[in-house]
């Protein structure tokens, strides 16, 4: 790119993207008041995309104070930041329920017993968020639910597919459309249900694998008495089924969860006849008792769980079958991936967390 004067007489073109590509998404918000060409520079989907691309990346903890924890994702697990993990609904019979993270949005489900179903998009990097309540269904509590992005579309979007019910009911939330769309699901599919919640109290039904802009859930087939992966394409909106080994699919009665590992979706399976875990990406085994959740992978190659009951955070070897307790993470009932970005800058003009972003320090 040749050097340009940016339009507002200041720096070259070139060094002023390299400087703000620099600096963290709390403070890129605040530098779009400099001038109108900061602000069309620093929320253009191209800045966007390309900040998101050069950022660390973390692990995002939810912990039982109702706070949550920002830290490196290396060896040592560094702490990034703290925060308070403050909602705008302050009702008694409030259910919050992290789905999941993607591309530092926060996916969150209230299920507001009396009132049926409620979803927030939260960015808390720049404190922009976007609260949507669900289509209401005969049995709004019932399903499975994800969230991802469509790259192709420059799209975020949520899913919920309401089971048991015949047909299976889909609706399907685009950011960018800013509306709901029913999908029709095919009857093959016959009558799913998520697998029984796993071992800690986190529902299965937030237990889904994300990769290549694909969503992929483990469900039962109730009338074939068998279990397959369900798979919902953000790209054309289509479902898919993969399906498992006889010995998998045979599996009703134990704790099975999804996860994306080492770049491929795989499954962990709590296996009652040898009181093991494996990883069936690999076909490993870890010798483990009352070790649960949904598993993360993180970059060292181990994989990050909890013990039942205490829901303390262990990491597990798969190469090794050696498990260390982590006990500076205290105790955390979810765990993921995350970095800070600026996604959904573009998107949404007022920010709803005005305190969370307060939080958040300009450098680190």
């Amino acid at each position: 790119m040749a050097e340009t004067v940016d339009r507002d007489g200041g720096l070259p073109e070139d060094l002023l993207i390299t400087i703000l590509m620099a600096l963290p998404a709390k403070c890129l918000v605040r530098f779009r008041s400099v001038s109108k060409y900061w602000n069309s520079l620093i929320t253009s989907t191209e800045f966007i995309n390309i900040h998101l691309a050069q950022a660390k990346p973390l692990l995002l903890f939810h912990h039982h104070n109702q706070s949550y924890s920002l830290r490196l994702d290396n060896e040592s697990l560094d702490m990034w930041s703290n925060s308070e993990f403050e909602l705008p609904s302050k009702r008694e019979d409030d259910d919050f329920q992290i789905i999941g993270s993607c591309n530092g949005v926060i996916c969150i489900l209230n299920t507001l017993q009396d009132h049926g179903q409620s979803m927030i998009l939260w960015n808390p990097s720049i404190g922009k968020s976007l609260n949507l309540v669900l289509p209401r269904l005969s049995d709004p509590f019932r399903g499975i639910f994800g969230f991802g992005f469509n790259r192709q579309s420059n799209d975020y979007k949520f899913v919920r597919v309401a089971t048991p019910q015949y047909p299976v009911g889909c609706h399907v939330y685009s950011v960018k459309k800013r509306s709901w769309k029913a999908i029709d699901v095919s009857p093959a599919l016959g009558c799913i249900k998520p697998i029984p919640s796993v071992l800690w109290g986190r529902s299965s039904s937030y237990n889904y694998a994300f990769l290549n802009g694909v969503l992929h859930w483990i469900v039962d087939r109730e009338e074939f008495g068998s279990r397959f992966v369900l798979s919902f394409d953000l790209r054309n909106d289509s479902f898919g089924k993969v399906m498992l080994s006889p010995y998998l699919a045979s599996k009703l009665d134990e704790w099975m969860s999804i996860l994306v590992y080492d770049n491929s979706v795989s499954l962990f399976l709590n296996d009652l006849d040898t009181r093991c875990m494996k990883l069936w990406a690999r076909k490993i085994r870890i010798n483990a008792r009352r070790i649960g959740g949904n598993g993360l992978y993180w970059q060292n190659g181990e994989i990050l769980m909890t013990r039942y009951p205490s829901d303390e955070v262990v990491s597990c070897d798969p190469q090794s079958k050696e498990i260390r307790d982590l006990k500076k993470l205290g105790l955390s009932d979810y765990a993921g991936s995350f970095v800070e970005s600026l996604a959904l800058l573009d998107e949404l003009k007022e920010p709803s967390f005005t305190s969370a972003v307060s939080s958040f320090k300009c450098f680190h």
